[in-house]
C-alpha cells in the first residue's frame, strides 16, 4: 500500500516540482521620469544603458546567484541562465564594464537603494516597505 503511494507520487513528479518563482519588483528611491520596462530593466542590469532620460546615472544592485529573487528576476527579465550570464560578464570584463554591485540580502538591497541616488534593485514583493517606489513589478510563472 505504501510503496504504491510513492510510486504514485513520484509518476505525478509531485515531490521534484520546484517551489514557484516569486513575483518581483524592481525598487527605487524615487522614479526615474520614465516608464521601466522588463525591456529597459534587462539593459539596465547589463549595463547596456547607464542613465536615465533626466540624466542621472543608473546604480543597479544584485542579489547574489544563489537567491531565489535573482534567479526569478534573471529568467524573467535578463532571459538568461547562470552560465549564459557569467560567460556575458567575462566578455563584458575586457571591455571594462563590471557586473552590478552584489548586496548580500535583501534588506541590504532596500538600504542600498534609499541611500544611493539613483539605485535600482529588485526583492521579492513581500519584502517590498512602502517608503520605496516600484518600478515594475515581474510576475512569478
Amino acid at each position: 500500500m505504501f510503496a504504491s503511494a510513492v510510486l504514485m507520487a513520484l509518476l505525478r513528479g509531485w515531490w521534484f516540482q520546484p517551489a514557484p518563482a516569486p513575483d518581483i519588483v524592481l525598487v527605487s528611491r524615487k522614479a526615474p521620469g520614465e516608464a521601466v520596462s522588463e525591456r529597459t530593466a534587462a539593459r539596465v542590469f547589463l549595463k547596456e544603458r547607464l542613465f536615465w532620460k533626466d540624466g542621472s546615472r543608473i546604480v543597479p544592485v544584485n542579489l547574489p546567484p544563489d537567491h531565489a529573487a535573482r534567479q526569478a528576476f534573471s529568467r524573467a527579465v535578463l532571459r538568461r541562465e547562470r552560465r549564459e550570464l557569467v560567460a556575458y560578464w567575462n566578455e563584458q570584463h575586457f571591455k571594462g564594464v563590471n557586473p552590478p554591485v552584489v548586496l548580500e540580502s535583501e534588506e541590504a538591497v532596500k538600504a542600498f537603494v534609499r541611500q544611493v541616488d539613483g539605485a535600482v534593485g529588485y526583492i521579492r514583493r513581500d519584502q517590498l516597505d512602502p517608503d520605496l517606489m516600484v518600478l515594475l513589478v515581474v510576475q512569478g510563472p
